[in-house]
């Protein structure tokens, strides 16, 4: 076999085993609540040197993602939303950043903070975590308003307490970050008031990239 023939099956085995790498991270993520799929981008590169005049690189450009909403299932659970069509929930990670997703799974920890079943907190007004007083009942709005009866005050009497920030930065200004969270490119995203949520209701993942 020759150089040139051994040189491109090395680069096709590359590109080959980071196409099986997002295949794998895909399938091990199938019932993960609003998981976007890899999409692994691959292109051409020419090598230049002494003996490369003939020799091209096949390398992965760029991780992408397949943005396509995935379905929506009926939970009846209060605190569980799905994003209808495009959109993405703010949360700070755990480097205090803040990042995107979909999961909508949400919780509130002893001390109040919403949270998602991952454990990022959910931000609200002013790009800040949302931090709940004692609730005795507490609903979200399809604009992501919370509200609730506090305790010790009429359970009829209800109040709004913050709103979560759901924004829609475009998919070309996304990121997938080491955490498996979105990133913004451009900054922290604006919140975007024509987003909306179901209640009581989940995204499933999209494992499958869509062709």
């Amino acid at each position: 076999m020759s150089q040139q023939s051994i040189y491109l099956a090395m680069t096709g085995l590359s590109a080959t085993m980071d196409r099986m790498t997002a295949a794998t991270n895909n399938l091990a993520n199938a019932s993960t609540t609003g998981f976007k799929a890899q999409r692994p981008v691959f292109e051409s590169r020419p090598l230049y040197g002494q003996g490369m005049a003939d020799r091209v690189d096949v390398v992965t450009a760029d991780d992408s993602a397949d943005f396509t909403s995935g379905p929506i299932e009926v939970t009846g659970r209060s605190l569980d939303v799905a994003l209808t069509g495009s959109g993405w929930i703010s949360v700070q990670a755990n480097d205090g950043t803040p990042a995107l997703t979909r999961d909508g799974a949400l919780t509130i920890t002893p001390g109040g903070v919403l949270q998602t079943n991952s454990g990022y907190p959910v931000l609200g007004r002013g790009g800040a975590p949302i931090t709940l007083p004692p609730l005795q009942t507490v609903t979200i709005g399809e604009d992501g308003t919370i509200s609730g009866a506090l305790v010790g005050q009429p359970a009829d009497q209800i109040t709004a307490l913050n709103r979560i920030q759901l924004t829609n930065p475009p998919p070309t200004r996304l990121s997938r970050r080491a955490d498996g969270l979105f990133q913004d490119q451009a900054g922290n995203s604006t919140p975007d008031a024509s987003v909306h949520l179901q209640i009581g209701a989940l995204e499933a993942a999209t494992p499958t990239p869509s062709r």
